[in-house]
């Protein structure tokens, strides 16, 4: 099998309210969408979600990446996915976001090409996959109040972006704590807000809020640190900005740094990185989340196939689509107290609406 074409689309999906993390905001989900064909007829779909704060790509960077891909990838087999994933990584190795887009797609054809959904071609177990919801930096009263729309709209998993003013941040997290009581998880995520002597401040005055894990409390690079931070606390500590491919996955289990990975497909390159990681995780005796980025339904179901593929994967941050005013894809997951549910049709089981996509712009 050989691809014959590769489409390349902007992918804009407006928001309902701003998305505001320590390092960054955005109104609109600045993905890229990725249509692979075959000379058999499979056609494979991938996304990818460039928070440039995250993962250093912007969505014109991706762009420009996908049509270089694209000319790299013509006229190859996409079933040879260990191959193609090695060559892209040498040929653009900055460019996580674009190359999951890519992977991703490959995945769907290799799948379809079988005749199963993708988590069965990847030897996965289905099950639902419990979820939580974020609310962004916003007041303690806002705060609140998203807290109050979560709980009532089934979820019971409540994670927090941090990572400003400690004194703040715990506001926030003791007006969630009281408004949905001790019978909700409440997770939080610093983005790398904090220096070291702010993350312990913060870190030890919200252990009284019963808080399940922090995500990223500093930098990405300050690996000491992390681990410093993580001897100051009962809150376990997980690498997201620090960890991206398993080159990173290794480095933070050889030298202890965290108890806990989060999994992002748009930083691991996509699903054959991202199991590699997982499989790193699972022999060091690390726990995972498998969480996303602001993809469309599409690109979420992708990474709800690869989140039933390990043991090690106990965590899911899975709620893209949550605060998304449109959905521009057919098929797909589903949402039911409070989980995630897998389709059934073959590959990722999602496509985009055509209406949707003939106003998209294709740049290659």
């Amino acid at each position: 099998m050989r691809i014959t074409d590769v489409a390349v689309y902007k992918w804009d999906i407006p928001l309902s309210e701003p998305f505001r993390i320590a390092t960054m905001v955005t109104d609109v989900a600045p993905n890229i969408l990725v249509r692979v064909t075959t000379d058999e007829g499979l056609v494979g779909w991938g996304e990818g979600s460039p928070l440039h704060s995250i993962v250093g790509e912007t969505q014109g960077i991706c762009l420009a990446a996908a049509k270089d891909l694209r000319a790299f990838v013509l006229g190859r087999d996409p079933l040879e996915i260990a191959a193609l994933s090695a060559e892209m990584a040498r040929f653009l190795p900055h460019n996580t976001t674009t190359a999951c887009a890519f992977d991703m797609a490959f995945h769907d054809v290799a799948a379809k090409r079988a005749g199963l959904p993708l988590w069965r071609n990847l030897g996965g177990t289905r099950r639902p996959l419990p979820i939580d919801v974020t609310i962004s930096i916003v007041s303690a009263k806002e705060a609140r109040r998203a807290a109050t729309e979560i709980f009532d709209a089934g979820y019971d998993i409540i994670k927090m972006k941090l990572g400003g003013e400690p004194a703040d941040d715990l506001e926030r997290v003791e007006a969630v704590r009281e408004e949905v009581g001790p019978g909700a998880t409440i997770r939080v995520d610093a983005n790398q807000g904090w220096d070291r002597i702010a993350a312990v401040e913060a870190l030890q005055a919200l252990e009284e809020f019963d808080v399940e894990f922090c995500e990223q409390p500093l930098r990405a690079h300050d690996l000491a640190g992390l681990q410093w931070v993580a001897k100051q606390t009962t809150i376990p500590i997980m690498a997201d900005e620090s960890l991206f491919g398993p080159e990173s996955a290794l480095e933070l289990v050889l030298h202890d740094v965290v108890p806990m990975f989060n999994i992002k497909l748009s930083k691991s390159r996509g699903i054959h990185y991202g199991r590699q990681i997982a499989a790193i995780a699972e022999a060091g005796g690390i726990r995972c989340m498998v969480g996303a980025m602001v993809e469309s339904k599409l690109g979420l179901t992708a990474i709800a196939h690869f989140a039933t593929t390990s043991p090690a994967m106990r965590y899911f941050d899975l709620d893209t689509t949550y605060g998304q005013k449109e959905d521009p894809v057919l098929g797909g997951v589903t949402v039911a107290e409070g989980c995630v549910h897998l389709p059934d049709g073959l590959g990722i089981g999602a496509e985009p609406d055509p209406g949707w996509l003939s106003r998209c712009e294709r740049v290659a």
